[in-house]
């Protein structure tokens, strides 16, 4: 299996540097992660067991690439649930995106149509959802959806 993890980490003894090298790596990383998905569009979705639980929709992308919200679209459902990207891998060899997140959170995740805005209050629900702390809202996302 070929996982792409979007964030590299890397060690370092200074720890102001280290918090630097990692945000900036964290950056890049996501750069690159958004870059790739455009070719990952209504593929196969797993989630962090490696159960498919989707396809891949739409996504919604930060104005400085920093960060992307995925839009799951469901087996046997029309809602599309929004996932941070963030924790996600891209899997080239299997054609698929594997969530960092179980099936259960991801299937009460917050819904949002694919052509709608993704504004700071829905940021804000995602990371409420997932339990995610220490998020600056951006809420300045541009919608991505296949070509």
């Amino acid at each position: 299996m070929s996982l792409h993890d979007p964030f590299p980490q890397q060690n370092s003894s200074d720890d102001e540097e280290a918090e630097r090298s990692k945000d900036a790596l964290t950056e890049q990383g996501m750069l690159a992660f958004a870059s790739t998905l455009d070719d990952f569009m209504d593929e196969e979705v797993v989630d962090e067991q490696g159960t498919p639980i989707g396809t891949l929709a739409c996504y919604w992308q930060s104005r400085k690439g920093r960060l992307v919200f995925l839009g799951i679209k469901l087996n046997a459902h029309e809602s599309v649930r929004l996932v941070p990207g963030h924790s996600s891998q891209l899997d080239d060899r299997n054609a698929c995106i594997r969530l960092g997140f179980d099936a259960a959170d991801i299937e009460s995740a917050p819904q949002l149509d694919c052509a709608a805005e993704l504004d700071a209050t829905i940021e804000q629900a995602v990371y409420e959802h997932f339990r995610i702390v220490d998020r600056n809202l951006h809420g300045d996302f541009r919608y991505v959806a296949p070509s």
